[in-house]
Parts: structure tokens; sequence; C-alpha cells
């Protein structure tokens, strides 16, 4: 079972993707945060006895990617190390580590998971 603890929404930010060495600035956006709560029950000797409970926060980049000059979608593909920084309330925070997830062109969407558990504590703290 999944559900969605909280949403909030993130405008202004920029997202950079790291090779070689380099930081590169990708893209400019605006999105929103997805903290998920994902619940599995573990079955023991044959009976569902046990539930287990972890805490996800998705890095949801959508409608309004805009691309710097010789980037696109098949450089989030390539790329291996992703940060970006973006207003989420009245706050400026840096999201470090990213791990891409997923994308989709026709919609414009971009999804990346927060690896940092103070950040994602902290975002829990964040009133939307």
């Amino acid at each position: 079972m999944e559900r969605i603890i909280k949403t909030l929404p993130m405008s202004d930010g920029q997202l950079y993707m790291t090779s070689a060495g380099q930081r590169h600035r990708l893209a400019d956006f605006a999105g929103v945060v997805e903290i998920v709560e994902r619940q599995t029950r573990v079955p023991m000797l044959g009976h569902v006895q046990h539930g287990v409970k972890s805490v996800f926060a998705s890095f949801v980049i959508c409608n309004e990617v805009d691309f710097a000059a010789g980037y696109d979608y098949q450089a989030i593909l390539s790329g291996r190390v992703f940060d970006a920084s973006a207003f989420v309330g009245n706050e400026k925070l840096l999201f470090s580590g990213l791990q891409y997830q997923d994308s989709d062109p026709l919609t414009n969407r971009l999804t990346f998971e927060i690896a940092d558990l103070e950040l994602i504590q902290k975002l829990l703290a964040t009133r939307s």
C-alpha cells in the first residue's frame, strides 16, 4: 500500500549535473516534492502478520522544464550525479545527491529520488 503524506510545490529551481568533475546547469524548472509512505506486509510462516513502513521522497520536475542550450532528456539519461536548488515555501533549499528515477518527455516530467534523510525530515516539518 502506498499513500502520499505530503506534497510541496517548488518554484524558481535550477537542475545541475556533475560529469567528469564539472558541474553543468541542465535546466530551470518548477515542480513538486512528494513524500510517500509505502507499507508492505511480510508473510511469516504462511500468514500475513508483520507490516514494514518506509518513507520515500520524490523530487518531481514537471510542466515548466526549460533545458539549457545543448541539453535535453538524453543528458538526464547519461548523467550520474544530480543536484538542484529551488524555493519550497519561502525558503531556498539545496537538494544534493538526487538519484534519477524516471522521465516522461510527453508530459514534460522528470522524477528523482531524494536520498538525504535529514532533508526529508526537514521537508516533513515544512508548512505547505
